[in-house]
């Protein structure tokens, strides 16, 4: 009968621990998303995050962000490609308004060429050689959301390849400001 409870008590300790653990796994869906082929999805710390919050452009013979936010928390990352018949740009617009309506905030929003270099946002910044497109088919935003439990950070970043392939790139950092 000992042996029962403990058994018991242990499987209790490993449910809660199994709650808490996919209750801290928060999921971002976006309905623009719906039934476009989820690539890639990651969930790390990140206890060095950048978040750009103005183009990329060339200062001091190096391309970056000249503006960026330091954070630390945890970073879930999302890539869809979206269905045929959805713009970089439509696909965006949706995902932004979405994130809009939870309250996020602009911090930085901009589109096509004024983003800066394709090239340097998806492989510099989100590090995805996929998200490589066409300099003018490009939208980024940086948000802010206030909660209960802390900010949350979302980098929103959709491209159109010369393929007309139409990524849609989401970055959630859930921490706190460094």
């Amino acid at each position: 009968m000992a042996i029962f409870s403990r058994l018991t008590g242990n499987a209790k300790v490993l449910i809660c621990c199994l709650c808490v653990s996919l209750s801290a796994q928060a999921e971002v869906t976006l309905t623009v998303t719906e039934n476009s082929r989820l690539i890639e999805q990651t969930q790390l710390s990140a206890p060095y995050y950048i978040l750009p919050t103005s183009a990329m452009r060339k200062v001091n013979g190096v391309i970056g962000a000249e503006y960026n936010s330091y954070l630390s928390g945890q970073l879930m990352t999302y890539t869809w490609e979206m269905i045929p018949g959805i713009s970089a740009k439509m696909a965006h617009d949706k995902a932004l308004e979405e994130l809009l309506t939870l309250d996020a905030k602009v911090i930085y929003q901009c589109h096509g060429r004024p983003c800066g270099s394709s090239n340097q946002w998806a492989n510099q910044v989100f590090h995805q050689s996929r998200l490589y497109g066409l300099d003018s088919e490009q939208s980024y935003a940086a948000l802010k959301q206030d909660t209960t439990n802390g900010p949350n950070y979302y980098a929103l970043y959709s491209t159109e390849r010369g393929n007309r392939k139409v990524y849609l790139h989401l970055e959630m950092i859930q921490g706190m400001d460094n």
